[in-house]
């Protein structure tokens, strides 16, 4: 059995980790309730751009857009969005594992990747593998504000416009619920593919509900559209990043509750383990006493 001392040191370990595990679960969630209010109060708007983005390239006359067609560009851009700090379950392990699939799948078929990087935990990886990526977000927190936003959004549809790149895919960790968050690839360029995407996980479209041909349109359909794209690219971005912050929280919320259990645990394992010793401890030297004190 091993002395009171150390298992007073191992006690003492264990309420400092108990009380940092705590603080850390206490942090993400508020900041889960936070980003989780506005998550969900974003959610009906996201639905709703993807309906009428829907409505509108379904409709009996074609829309013609740079951003609806794909173009020649044998080059992919690529946002990964991870954590700037760890303990947060598979969070980090899981991006990482896309991440990989993304740069042998572009070696394999002699692809250019330009791969652009959110988090410390992201650039490390990319460092290890000896990645160099092509941007880095490190200007804000963890979610873009609006003007950051746009200007993101509005750089990579240049790059689409003039033929830089043929694709742009964000790599992040997709929020469901509570109790669900999954890390995904989201095309969001060429913007088709966004709009089945958004409709298909959105409040399901009945082609025979609704038609474009039922709104009167003032300006023309091409200059609503031409808005209304960039708006989506640029929530869509924003909504990522979001759905990321969210998802990390949540996971490091379960992470550091199940810390705390454990280290609780131990702490009263070792109290148990510390009366028995002290127990045995008294037991011996009243033995000792008792021993030397008796006749002869």
């Amino acid at each position: 059995m091993a002395g009171v001392r150390q298992i007073l040191k191992r006690r003492s370990a264990a309420e400092n980790i108990c009380k940092v595990t705590g603080t850390m679960e206490t942090i993400s969630a508020v900041r889960y309730r936070r980003y989780y209010k506005r998550w969900a109060q974003g959610v009906d708007f996201y639905d709703s751009l993807a309906r009428l983005a829907y409505l509108m390239i379904t409709a009996k006359q074609t829309i013609n857009h740079p951003l609806l067609a794909e173009n020649e560009s044998k080059d992919s851009a690529l946002v990964i969005i991870g954590s700037d700090r760890g303990l947060c379950g598979a969070h980090n392990h899981n991006i990482f594992r896309l991440l990989d699939v993304h740069i042998n799948m572009a070696r394999r078929f002699g692809r250019k990747l330009h791969i652009y990087a959110k988090g410390a935990k992201v650039l490390s990886h990319l460092n290890n593998m000896g990645v160099e990526p092509a941007g880095k977000y490190d200007d804000f927190d963890e979610v873009p504000g609006l003007d950051k936003t746009k200007q993101i959004a509005e750089g990579f549809i240049e790059q689409y416009i003039n033929a830089r790149i043929g694709r742009l895919s964000i790599v992040y960790t997709r929020f469901f619920s509570g109790a669900h968050q999954q890390a995904q690839t989201l095309s969001v360029l060429p913007v088709a593919e966004l709009i089945d995407d958004l409709t298909t996980r959105a409040t399901v479209i009945w082609p025979w509900e609704l038609s474009f041909e039922d709104f009167l349109l003032s300006p023309s359909a091409e200059e609503v559209f031409e808005s209304l794209v960039h708006m989506m690219v640029s929530t869509v971005i924003q909504g990522c990043f979001l759905e990321a912050a969210l998802s990390e929280h949540m996971e490091r919320v379960v992470a550091m509750r199940s810390a705390t259990d454990n280290a609780e645990e131990m702490i009263e394992n070792l109290t148990k383990e510390y009366n028995r010793a002290r127990q045995t401890q008294i037991t011996t030297e009243l033995l000792d006493i008792i021993g030397g004190v008796a006749p002869p």
